[in-house]
């Protein structure tokens, strides 16, 4: 799908910004070592005296060339090694002087063959994604504020909430940690306020620490806000945006109206990211005998291809 043309152009002033820092970082470096290095002053000149010379002998194609270019190649290369054996004589790595690159793809440019790079793209949807979570309290849940004790040892029905969720907990920080964009999905099921959106912060939470673009929502929200860009009553990019993420978290799903409209968007989005192997988080307060009556048999066989975690226990809010 397109990306918004306001979040690439900002997207390239991002780059253009890193860019420019990065040759700030080249030039302090530069001076460093010619502070540090006198001697290095004398080798550039010299550097770049023997690629003149390769460069003007093949243009004169005069007699025995590939002699004359074949040696002065060699002292080209032997000045090379030289500026390398003083870097790392005086602490430095040998490629301390290299041309520094974020992405050496694009050369920090943000083009690729007159196509954008995938540098660009990625910055312009975790830009649009920034917006799109601005109103998520993606910052205030983490896995060292989960409290097992609230959830009690023993139920009604003779099992442990506490030991089930100590293993959802655990599937939760793996999943975290682990990430690399590619993972098989969450489904996770329960009443209120057993922690299913505590453990969905979380895991964004570590999952944007490690760089990758993370797109938190309320199913409702999210439709309501897809709804008003379709109709022209709002601009933005919503679907592209979710298409695109590393990871996409959809909260409360079974709170939307169910009508024909959301239950085909719904579809869209979940099936698309399952087929391209994009990993979700779904949760919801609805049983699996709730959610087969609420959906289709084909968003239902897609939710379940998921990893579903079973949230037990009382509601902690009360507890809280």
């Amino acid at each position: 799908m397109p990306i918004n043309k306001e979040y690439i152009l900002k997207a390239r002033e991002r780059i253009d910004k890193i860019h420019s820092e990065n040759k700030h970082l080249e030039e302090q470096r530069r001076a460093e070592i010619l502070q540090k290095i006198p001697r290095f002053i004398d080798l550039e000149i010299k550097l770049a005296d023997t690629a003149s010379n390769v460069i003007s002998l093949i243009a004169a194609n005069s007699p025995n060339i590939k002699e004359k270019i074949k040696k002065a190649s060699e002292e080209n290369l032997a000045v090379q090694r030289e500026m390398e054996r003083l870097l790392t004589e005086n602490g430095y790595d040998k490629n301390y002087l290299d041309q520094i690159y974020t992405c050496a793809k694009c050369g920090d440019t943000g083009t690729v063959n007159g196509e954008w790079c995938e540098c660009l793209k990625k910055s312009a949807n975790k830009l649009a994604a920034e917006e799109l979570n601005k109103h998520s309290p993606l910052n205030l849940c983490s896995f060292e504020s989960f409290r097992l004790s609230l959830y009690p040892e023993q139920s009604n029905n003779g099992d442990n909430p506490r030991e089930e969720m100590k293993k959802v907990l655990q599937i939760c920080v793996d999943f975290a940690e682990n990430f690399k964009g590619s993972e098989k999905g969450l489904l996770m099921i329960g009443g209120t306020g057993l922690g299913k959106t505590h453990l969905s912060l979380a895991i964004a939470a570590k999952v944007i620490e490690k760089d990758f673009c993370v797109v938190y929502n309320s199913v409702p929200e999210l439709l309501r806000t897809i709804d008003n860009e379709q109709f022209g009553r709002s601009t933005g990019d919503t679907l592209s945006v979710i298409s695109e993420c590393d990871l996409l978290i959809l909260d409360d799903l079974g709170a939307e109206n169910v009508n024909e409209r959301n239950a085909s968007r719904l579809y869209e989005i979940i099936n698309g990211r399952i087929c391209r192997s994009l990993p979700m988080i779904v949760s919801t307060n609805l049983s699996p005998v709730e959610l087969t009556n609420n959906y289709s048999d084909r968003i239902i066989s897609r939710l379940f291809t998921m990893k579903t975690l079973a949230f037990k226990g009382d509601d902690n809010r009360f507890k809280l």
